[in-house]
């Protein structure tokens, strides 16, 4: 009877290490309820550059987590309180003057969140070192 028990108790162990090396393969992609993808990137504010725009510390390597595609939706939560839903472009030409964007700077790589002629981090009160987290939204 205990070989069997142990035994048992040894695939239990076995299987729920499998589902977890699987969710951590497949990015844990399971949709919430507000259907968006249970696994963020978090990142950090590291500059608010002089056209207003809040500057990550997010490269192309972490954003790739979120297999996000141009012209996908984000939502962006700040630390400071504010949640708010975003389109990733490569230019800020891609949405309409007045609405938020992601993209990633030319010149240096990271991701930005911005708003097309306009200045997030007044409209927001964004402040350097202020904690982001970005999800992919997933369209019905």
């Amino acid at each position: 009877m205990k070989s069997t028990l142990h035994h048992t108790d040894s695939f239990s162990k076995f299987a729920f290490a499998w589902l977890a090396i699987t969710a951590l393969i497949t990015g844990c992609a399971t949709k919430t309820h507000e259907g968006e993808h249970s696994a963020p990137i978090v990142g950090q504010i590291i500059e608010i550059d002089e056209h207003g725009n809040a500057v990550t510390d997010i490269d192309l390597n972490r954003f790739a987590v979120l297999r996000c595609q141009l012209s996908d939706t984000l939502a962006v939560e700040f630390s400071n309180g504010p949640k708010i839903r975003i389109k990733y472009v490569s230019d800020y030409g891609d949405v309409k003057v007045g609405e938020y964007l992601g993209r990633f700077s030319t010149r240096r790589g990271l991701f930005k969140i911005a708003i097309n002629q306009g200045n997030i981090a007044d409209a927001l009160k964004l402040e350097s070192a202020g904690k982001v987290v970005l999800r992919k939204v997933e369209h019905k």
